[in-house]
């Protein structure tokens, strides 16, 4: 009975949508696979386990990670387009998806760590060109809540007012009441707002290099947020995934970089998570101004690297991903050298 109910509750939303014109998507539920279950699933697939066999590899599956995101990083392997082996993945090793899950796990760290430093120089800027341009503080923040539109404004306000009662931040809140000076408004809202912001300031200030920096903010803001939320960042790097042309700022820097090929650049770049995340790079090496956290961040880039360089075989078979990796080491190299 339920089988029936179910095929024709389909069936009547196939031809509703059909009736409209519209595109009919239906999500049929997989069903839960135990532990040997996913195994058996991934092997049918063409996943292999000969450097980590199956017991380690159901223990790396109940420990350390779930199924849903380590074979996120299949994306990254092609299949057998026909034969005998039609539609299983090449030369793919159980112990690779391992290896990529724990150098992205690394490099979601960095991501965060940079994109804090980033934010705390952005706001230092934001404060510097408020005196060079004598603002009281307080007008210009008010000036830009009125350059929202309604919904713009009350987005902000649920935004402010979600801090309210913040053991860390709620007494700024209550203190100034909506009457916000810039420099407690910059700490009380979230890094987009922040960038918003300092896009609105760039225009004040009719400042080109600030206008810039807005739109590589911009780029940076999505690969911040994708790290804090523990998104996967090296499970698909496809070339041409890029919305945009990379900014011309990042562009010749990186082609400064002695033995940067051209094409190389452009085909990796054309990714749009490499895209992002080399632009926050630059924008950690060109915003930031403490010489410390620089070096901090140097050698903590650079760890990275080596932990890619540990098993940098796995990917000798994968052109992709080798380059990939092979870009991004150049680039840090280059632009994070360590003493």
């Amino acid at each position: 009975m339920l089988f029936r109910i179910s095929t024709i509750f389909r069936e009547n939303f196939r031809q509703a949508g059909q009736s409209r014109g519209e595109p009919v998507r239906l999500c049929l539920q997989q069903p839960k696979l135990s532990l040997e279950g996913q195994i058996e699933h991934l092997k049918k697939k063409g996943v292999l386990f000969n450097i980590m066999n199956e017991e380690s590899a159901k223990e790396y599956l109940t420990q350390h990670n779930n199924y849903f995101k380590l074979t996120a990083y299949r994306k990254n392997y092609d299949k057998h387009p026909d034969g005998e082996n039609k539609g299983k993945y090449i030369n793919l090793e159980f112990a690779y998806l391992v290896d990529l899950a724990v150098i992205d796990m690394r490099l979601r760290y960095r991501i965060v760590h940079m994109a804090l430093d980033i934010e705390h120089h952005t706001k230092l800027q934001l404060l510097r060109m408020m005196d060079k341009f004598n603002e009281d503080g307080y007008q210009i923040v008010q000036d830009y809540m009125d350059s929202l539109s309604e919904v713009q404004r009350k987005n902000c306000d649920s935004e402010i007012n979600r801090n309210k009662g913040n053991i860390y931040c709620g007494d700024i809140v209550d203190k100034y009441d909506g009457a916000y000076p810039i420099w407690a408004f910059i700490e009380i809202i979230p890094f987009g707002r922040l960038v918003a912001f300092y896009g609105f300031c760039a225009d004040r200030f009719a400042d080109k290099e600030m206008k810039n920096n807005f739109y590589r903010l911009l780029t940076c803001k999505e690969i911040r947020n994708a790290s804090a939320h523990s998104n996967c960042i090296l499970n698909d790097l496809k070339a041409r995934t890029a919305a945009h042309k990379t900014n011309t700022a990042v562009t010749n820097e990186l082609m400064m970089i002695n033995d940067m090929n051209s094409n190389f650049r452009r085909n990796r770049m054309s990714n749009a998570r490499i895209q992002q995340l080399v632009t926050l790079f630059y924008m950690h090496r060109t915003m930031v101004e403490s010489d410390g956290i620089k070096k901090s961040e140097s050698e903590e880039i650079q760890k990275v690297m080596k932990r890619i360089d540990r098993n940098y075989d796995y990917y000798s078979t994968n052109p992709m991903i080798k380059g990939t990796f092979d870009f991004l080491k150049m680039v840090v190299d280059n632009w994070f050298k360590t003493v």
